[in-house]
């Protein structure tokens, strides 16, 4: 085995051993509390320091990645000599990757770095300094984000799934965090209960394909014996069932049972968290699983991929009208996100078109076998916006989500109606008619979730206007060949409207119904500063679109002259 550049997973390597400093340096701390090093290094000021300078080495890691695509280095395997992509880790026999740390891995291993830090930021004003367990809490949400990060660049079914369930593990410890809360369990064991039956699902769909497609679970490999083996039954049931598994982490219809209860029942950082990075996660797993293993030369003629356009509608749909009658504005954002994933897929399977078929296996001219998320054009002007719309729309998401998370994790703490933290987690002031009169007792929160708001429903000139202009606008683009992604495009569009109804309800209470009996809101520097940052890029995204677009195009792209698509 040749293990590769290890500069690439720099980033995940450093979240891993930056948690285990702050989960020893925080039970030393808390023998003496307020005092000594929990005085001088506490817990919840030295993560967020630590995440903030991992983004450092995200980024320096996307920058080494683009350096590599295209280039094929020669390297031993046991007594042979074989070409394997510049950008690929433990590599086999044959070229096979284990990881892949291709743009595509490097940009969800920025996008989760980034989110963590702002969920930081608002556990930070949402927990307080008394927190108890906060090293525990800290250290298992960066480990959480390293884990988003192997999952981005696993390009082999083992690596996927040890990933994947590392980042379940600590996300059912997150969402039952609250140990006195009876709620913040039950949402902690229902997401066990659903999660453990996806994975087994999962789990058995992979071995399938493993004993299919010539017992390897390299993605390059499993995609070439696909090819040979996609007629028999059993290949279909293995496809199906590894979707389930990842139809769970992104809360795809019918997989999204433990979403509603376990964003409501979690406290609200911890829900923003799984309603991002946690995706994100999923998101980056399922595209790369689609693009490489399952898109041959021709989808439609896939029964999984019409299964997918199916959930996607159904998706978009339920998400949407089962939001309308919650009075709870975490259960409202969980089907929500249930909606926008609905929205993201139909960018991945129009990638499915677009990245499929002859050659999508080939690194450049040099024959490697190669699992990165990337599609050879002959022209940057003539690419579609397909997978350039899913990562512009992953990247508005963040903190458009994220900032309405904020928000609420603020307004529902600071409610007078709310039980004492120590004792329970604050769901009256989670109700959404506690934001009535909001613009009057807080004109920069009631302003700031407006706008959070109303970019989740795609309202120009937002943040979600411009990810979402790119996802229907690719599946048009594409549409001209293939008509259910013009059908899932119009789809979107009514969804979007539909989803304004109850987003404008909010904004309705916080700017006309009275603020009786309400006091004033405030919050901690942090909060403020999560919010802050959010916000200006939600609104600001719109402006610097070119240059962002750009950057997924070169990140996702290959010019080679010649070359039809």
């Amino acid at each position: 085995m040749h293990i590769g550049d290890i500069k690439l997973i720099f980033p995940a390597i450093y979240m891993s051993a930056a948690a285990i400093v702050v989960l020893i340096l925080g039970v030393i701390a808390a023998r003496r509390p307020g005092k000594g090093l929990d005085h001088w290094l506490p817990s919840h000021y030295l993560a967020p320091v630590l995440v903030f300078s991992g983004l450092f080495f995200s980024a320096a890691a996307l920058i080494q990645s683009f350096a590599g695509m295209g280039l094929s280095i020669e390297v031993p395997i046991g007594s042979e000599m074989t070409r394997a992509p510049a950008v690929a880790l433990f590599v086999t026999s044959g070229g096979h990757a284990q990881l892949t740390v291709d743009p595509f891995a490097a940009i969800f291993t920025f996008i989760a770095f980034a989110g963590t830090l702002i969920v930081m930021l608002i556990s930070l004003d949402h927990f307080g300094e008394r927190q108890p367990h906060k090293a525990e809490y800290y250290s298992i949400l960066m480990f959480a984000t390293a884990a988003v990060s192997f999952a981005a660049s696993a390009t082999d079914l083992i690596a996927i799934y040890l990933s994947i369930e590392f980042l379940s593990l600590t996300s059912y410890v997150l969402a039952a965090f609250a140990k006195t809360d009876r709620r913040s369990g039950e949402a902690g064991l229902k997401y066990f209960l659903y999660g453990a039956a996806c994975s087994a699902i999962g789990l058995y769909g992979m071995s399938i394909l493993f004993g299919v497609t010539g017992g390897s679970t390299a993605l390059t490999a499993v995609a070439r014996g696909l090819e040979d083996a996609r007629a028999t039954g059993a290949a279909w049931v293995g496809v199906v069932f590894t979707l389930v598994g990842f139809g769970f982490k992104l809360a795809l219809v019918p997989f999204h049972f433990w979403a509603p209860d376990t964003y409501e029942g979690a406290p609200t950082p911890v829900a923003a968290f799984l309603s991002v990075v946690s995706k994100a996660a999923g998101l980056a797993v399922m595209t790369r699983f689609l693009t490489i293993v399952a898109a041959p030369d021709e989808p439609v003629s896939l029964s999984w991929y019409w299964i997918l356009v199916v959930l996607t509608a159904v998706s978009m749909f339920y998400g949407n009208l089962v939001a309308i009658p919650q009075r709870n504005i975490k259960r409202m954002l969980a089907y929500s996100s249930i909606a926008q994933v609905g929205y993201l897929m139909i960018g991945v399977l129009t990638a499915m078109h677009s990245f499929g078929g002859p050659g999508r296996l080939l690194s450049g001219f040099f024959g490697v076998p190669s699992a990165a998320v990337r599609s050879d054009v002959a022209n940057l002007d003539l690419v579609t916006w397909d997978m350039q719309g899913v990562l512009i729309y992953t990247l508005a998401y963040l903190f458009m989500n994220l900032g309405a998370f904020a928000v609420v994790s603020v307004v529902g703490k600071k409610n007078p109606l709310n039980p004492p933290l120590a004792n329970a987690e604050a769901y009256k002031g989670s109700e959404i008619e506690n934001y009535s009169g909001l613009m009057r007792r807080s004109p920069f929160y009631a302003t700031s979730l407006t706008v959070f708001l109303i970019s989740l429903a795609g309202v120009p000139p937002t943040a979600g206007f411009v990810g979402k202009l790119f996802i229907f606008g690719g599946a048009i683009r594409m549409g001209t060949s293939y008509p259910e992604l013009i059908v899932l495009a119009i789809i979107g569009v009514i969804n979007s409207v539909i989803s304004a109804y109850y987003y404008l309800n909010v904004v309705r209470l916080m700017f006309f119904a009275p603020a009786e009996g309400k006091s004033e809101i405030s919050a901690s520097i942090p909060a403020n500063t999560a919010i802050a940052i959010c916000l200006v890029t939600t609104l600001a995204l719109i402006v610097v679109v070119k240059p962002v677009a750009s950057l997924m195009s070169s990140a996702i792209y290959s010019v080679v002259p010649g070359v039809i698509r």
